[in-house]
């Protein structure tokens, strides 16, 4: 793909590190896909960047047909896809006696099952050209299951899984696969009002996406399977 403008998709836009991710993509020279469940806040983004360098797409990233167009509609306007990041998810915070199966499957099919589906549906270009970035975004839960995180921790877990087997399996082919683990809380409203913190207490997001960049941007010589990252003030 030398020489090339170089596509990315970003699955799970929104206020916050996802849009910070397109902000980077695009100054980096990439054309931009977001990916959300609607079209909430996307005229922004939109108008900020422009429309010859990000469109926004409504998909469900659980089901795999609305993947499958999405991604597709994506190729047909800026062509094959070189660096996926999946960033879909939310978080789920309640005693595991009173968490419904359902909350632990729907968590799931966002944060792993989605991942598989944009996955595979970019692989076949990536591998083709012996090339491409698959970025999976993580948390303290992928790593260190917290009380009462039992739904959101059992997906982030699955999600790490799921990036160490691809990294072995398709780093010989040309393709970085990339986990990042975000151990800390990101800056916005929510950390304030539901968690009473200030923002030198929090990671900002435009940080991680600078840090997501330089992980798509390394030399396959010096590649990073997993990374963390936390506020010099927090604990681990």
């Amino acid at each position: 793909m030398s020489g090339q403008i170089k596509t990315a998709i970003v699955a799970g836009v929104g206020a916050g590190l996802g849009d910070e991710l397109c902000k980077q993509l695009v100054s980096f020279g990439y054309r931009v896909a977001g990916f959300s469940r609607s079209q909430s806040g996307s005229e922004a983004l939109v108008n900020e960047l422009g429309e010859n360098n990000y469109r926004h797409i409504s998909c469900d990233i659980t089901d795999v047909s609305q993947v499958d167009l999405a991604v597709s509609q994506v190729e047909e306007v800026f062509g094959s896809v070189s660096v996926y990041v999946h960033n879909a998810a939310y978080l789920h915070m309640q005693s595991f006696i009173e968490t419904e199966p359902t909350e632990f499957e729907s968590l799931w099919r966002t944060m792993c099952l989605g991942a598989v589906h944009g996955s595979q549906r970019v692989l076949s270009s990536m591998i083709s050209e012996k090339s491409g970035t698959l970025l999976f975004i993580g948390a303290t839960a992928s790593v260190k299951a917290g009380a009462k995180f039992s739904a959101f921790s059992s997906a982030k877990f699955a999600l790490r899984g799921l990036s160490q087997s691809l990294a072995r399996e398709l780093g010989p082919s040309g393709i970085h696969v990339s986990h990042l683990v975000i151990d800390g809380v990101m800056w916005d409203k929510r950390a304030k009002e539901s968690f009473g913190m200030s923002e030198d207490q929090c990671i900002k997001p435009n940080s991680v996406a600078n840090t997501c960049m330089q992980l798509i941007e390394q030399d396959q010589s010096a590649w990073t399977y997993e990374m963390d990252i936390r506020p010099g003030v927090e604990h681990f």
